[in-house]
């Protein structure tokens, strides 16, 4: 038997039952699943230092990126930042600005630091 078959085949939208607000359910929460993906901190934290300045971040600056956007708070100086909610974007930003590898006063005197200019 060369056939394969699924045993619960995934369904997504049903074409004899079509309505439009089962496709914003699906669109919803695949969003939200995307949204909630292990990679998307890193990914983003990635691209926020890349935009703010460092074109090759280490990955010790991006991991600490990646944690305050995953548990939404960050702390630095006796200041806390965020909500303490996944995804929060005011933990994320005050921790690309201010790590200690974006502050760091050592990578101004390497060639190889900082960002590329077109």
């Amino acid at each position: 038997n060369t056939a394969y078959t699924f045993r619960n085949p995934p369904q997504f939208l049903n074409p004899a039952l079509h309505e439009s607000r089962d496709a914003m359910y699906e669109t919803d929460a695949v969003l939200k699943h995307y949204f909630r993906h292990a990679n998307v901190g890193p990914f983003l934290a990635q691209r926020m230092i890349q935009r703010f300045g460092i074109s090759n971040p280490s990955p010790d600056y991006v991991e600490a990126v990646a944690i305050a956007f995953r548990d939404g708070i960050y702390s630095s100086g006796g200041q806390t930042f965020g909500n303490g909610k996944y995804g929060d974007l005011e933990s994320m930003v005050a921790a690309v600005l201010l790590e200690r590898e974006a502050r760091t006063v050592l990578l101004d005197a390497d060639p190889s630091a900082g960002s590329l200019r077109e």
